[in-house]
């Protein structure tokens, strides 16, 4: 059953009358569109919004909203795009979900009306994204998602425990074989530990490091574009892939290396973080380690200390972290506004929502001298409002006042950086300069009929690359005997037409 519950927002004009006088004229009605919103368990949602009375205050305009529950988004949006009457704006989507309906002409294709938008043009232009659009292009040469954008900060890095290594005299390891070699030592003296460890499958370890060998790997994909040679390659089946395997196998005979992280929970995963049996992740760095370190320090680990650790150089040479597409997430509108009589308001509206200055300033920050000021430091919210860096704050910014939810679409660059700690900040800001990110990918435009082979064979083709990457870390799989057999399995699942598709696409080619 359908977990989404409409919200109607209705706002009635009122008549005042005084004396003899007669009564004033009602206001304009309301625009009313209807969105479906993406509800969150931390910050859910509420008619009594603060945000949504200003804007029917500055721009006339109600929000009918449909909830979605965020665990299950991509079947609210599916759901939403194939229904007979579908909202007027469907909110938090990636270009990926909607291929298929852009193909079957139930999107409308945002780049044919942007010249309705001029907040729109404006930021495309002063934050040089052109070539980023150009990715969101479908081989017909348009694209139907109003996109937002960010930073191409890699916020994803290597943590690793700095009090230990610091007192062993293990500095901070340069390569991977200084970290391998460190890690060796760590569990000597640490015998019930397993050094390397991480979540989520393995897909994020294998993406970490997936990156320092040129490629695609984990929940990256499967499609990896070398640009030496001018063309796609399915990553599972490349030497690059093949010297990653190695190093993992020399880690998993070491004993550093938590094969059970393929298989392990998140609580696991936090267990093994805060008790002193983990000293080195992939993780999320934006909001630091003061919970890891105050979770150790109760645990008993009193001087335990997780910190960033600079990207080491891979054994292939590489000092690499996965590519950050600026890309933030979108927003799509039904094919069925095309003539809708309103779809012009519409389209101003969300051009001042999402892209104006004062929109942006409006979603992230609220109302100047109610919850946010200016001053010689710049913006910044006020003292009693209850943020994330101010947790101890009187009115919740988002509970209350519904800021930084809807439209969003957009970085808020002093925002971003605000809710980071000092030191992240320099940190990420110094990776940021450094170029560490490996490039994005070219866009491949593919076809309606290129999705659907590759639909065909993705499922089965990575599901055995999945499984022979365990076994060849763990010595199941021998990686210098038994890889061409390995090969052949790829070939006959299909791998090789995989790569046909994607450089045929690439070339414009059928």
């Amino acid at each position: 059953m359908r977990k989404s519950v409409l919200l109607v927002l209705i706002v009635s004009a009122v008549l005042y009358v005084t004396g003899c006088r007669a009564p004033e004229e009602p206001a304009d009605p309301l625009q009313h569109f209807s969105v479906l919103y993406n509800n969150r368990e931390e910050h859910p949602f509420s008619p009594d919004w603060i945000i949504l009375d200003a804007y029917e205050q500055r721009r006339g305009v109600a929000l009918d909203i449909s909830l979605g529950d965020d665990s299950t988004y991509d079947r609210f949006i599916i759901e939403a795009i194939e229904a007979e009457s579908p909202p007027d704006i469907i909110l938090k989507v990636w270009p990926d979900q909607i291929l298929e309906y852009a193909h079957k002409g139930l999107l409308l294709p945002i780049s044919e009306y942007t010249d309705r938008m001029p907040y729109y043009t404006e930021y495309i232009v002063s934050h040089d994204l052109h070539e980023e659009l150009d990715r969101l292009r479908l081989e017909n040469g348009k694209y139907y998602i109003l996109p937002g954008y960010q930073r191409g900060i890699q916020v994803q890095q290597w943590a690793y425990r700095q009090d230990l290594f610091e007192q062993y005299g293990l500095g901070e390891p340069q390569t991977y074989d200084e970290l391998l070699d460190a890690l060796v030592i760590l569990h000597e003296q640490f015998p019930g530990s397993t050094p390397l460890t991480a979540t989520w499958g393995g897909a994020h370890l294998l993406s970490m490091m997936g990156a320092g060998y040129g490629i695609t790997s984990g929940w990256s994909g499967n499609r990896s574009y070398d640009e030496a040679a001018d063309r796609w390659e399915y990553a599972p089946a490349t030497d690059a892939c093949r010297q990653m395997y190695r190093f993992l196998a020399r880690s998993y005979r070491e004993g550093i290396f938590d094969v059970e992280h393929f298989d392990q929970s998140v609580d696991e995963f936090l267990r093994k973080i805060t008790h002193n049996e983990a000293f080195l992740t992939p993780t999320w760095i934006s909001s630091g380690f003061d919970h890891w370190n105050a979770a150790l320090a109760e645990n008993g680990f009193e001087q335990a200390r997780w910190s960033p650790l600079p990207v080491p150089e891979s054994t292939a040479g590489l000092r690499a972290l996965p590519p950050v597409g600026r890309f933030r997430k979108g927003l799509v509108l039904p094919a069925s506004l095309r003539n809708a009589p309103y779809l012009d308001d519409l389209l101003t509206f969300i051009d001042w929502a999402v892209y104006s200055p004062e929109g942006r300033r409006l979603t992230t920050w609220g109302i100047e001298g109610e919850t946010y000021e200016t001053g010689a430091q710049g913006i910044a919210y006020l003292p009693h409002m209850k943020t994330i860096m101010n947790p101890d704050g009187e009115i919740d910014i988002y509970t209350t006042y519904g800021l930084d939810q809807l439209f969003n679409l957009c970085e808020d660059e002093d925002l971003e950086d605000l809710k980071k700690p000092p030191q992240i900040v320099r940190f990420l800001d110094a990776s940021y300069r450094n170029a560490e990110n490996l490039p994005v990918d070219p866009p491949l435009r593919l076809s309606s009929l290129d999705l659907d082979m590759i639909s065909r064979i993705d499922k089965p083709i990575d599901t055995y690359a999945q499984h022979a990457a365990l076994r060849f870390i763990t010595g199941e799989l021998d990686i210098e005997q038994d890889w061409d057999e390995y090969l052949s399995e790829l070939e006959r699942l299909g791998y090789t037409t995989l790569e046909k598709i994607w450089n045929a696409a690439g070339q414009g080619g059928e």
